[in-house]
């Protein structure tokens, strides 16, 4: 069985770069959708040196193949290896980028993975952003009993509650475009992909592990965000030894998506200059 990959987009590649910055949408989402909005705000376009900024997708999802070696109980710290394999892929087939520092945010499940980097692969990050993220996803049997429903049903059943949860109100009505654009990407998700990374999601529990993330860590939280809300972004910060957090005002879980230029903004801040 052939060893799956993680597919990098490159989104923008000064000729003199400073920095990697690598963007990670969360379950049932991809690059294109939610932080290429948010890359345009990153960089000076007209700069020649600057940070390369890529996306990652995970498993399954946008251009990365469907995950079909996934351990039969796969881990965060599994997922966080084969992230790792693709910066390490990138750097390689880019010529400067190895000596370079790389920081990496994640959305949701992602931003999850963002903690797990920060104890398995400490060394190779230097920053780590942790959006709409937290060190434990609600009850496991809530995500064993999501992967049977994808399995039966598959990722387009998912999409109507999504939109409820991922978006305020205000911002669907208003920007319907988006919303559909990342809700296509939850129904192009693979299923048995996303069923895995259900199972992830489901054993997936660093709240005694905080003060082992060995990297600084920023946390950001959406306001009305049910999914990871302000208080688990605090929980974040209070726990990693190098953590701070912060909170978007008016934006639901997917803080890049609806918030670009904030998130973007944010993340300049939290990066040395």
């Amino acid at each position: 069985m052939e060893h799956t990959t993680l597919s990098a987009t490159t989104l923008h590649a000064p000729t003199e770069p400073t920095a990697l910055i690598v963007l990670v949408p969360g379950l049932g989402t991809d690059v294109a959708s939610t932080w290429a909005r948010t890359a345009a705000h990153l960089v000076d376009g007209g700069a020649a040196a600057g940070p390369q900024v890529i996306g990652v997708d995970l498993p399954g999802h946008g251009l990365s193949a469907p995950w079909t070696d996934a351990p039969a109980e796969p881990t965060m710290a599994d997922l966080g290896d084969l992230l790792v394999e693709a910066v390490v892929e990138h750097q390689a087939r880019h010529s400067g980028m190895a000596e370079v520092p790389v920081t990496a945010a994640g959305t949701s499940l992602a931003g999850g993975l963002m903690l797990q980097l920060g104890i398995d692969h400490a060394d190779r990050f230097a920053h780590l952003v942790v959006v709409g993220g937290a060190p434990r996803f609600g009850d496991p049997q809530t995500w064993i009993d999501r992967a049977e429903t994808i399995r039966a049903s598959g990722t387009a059943s998912l999409a109507e509650g999504s939109a409820d949860k991922w978006f305020t109100e205000d911002f669907r009505r208003e920007d319907p475009h988006v919303v559909e654009a990342v809700l296509d990407s939850l129904r192009a998700a693979d299923d048995a992909s996303y069923a895995a990374l259900c199972s992830v999601q489901s054993r997936f529990d660093l709240r005694e592990r905080l003060s082992e993330v060995g990297v600084p860590v920023l946390a950001v939280a959406g306001e009305h965000d049910p999914v990871a809300p302000p208080e688990q972004a605090e929980i974040i910060a209070a726990g990693v030894p190098r953590g701070s957090a912060t909170t978007v005002s008016g934006v639901a879980h997917q803080i890049p998506t609806q918030k670009p230029t904030e998130t973007a903004e944010l993340l300049r801040g939290f990066l040395p200059s």
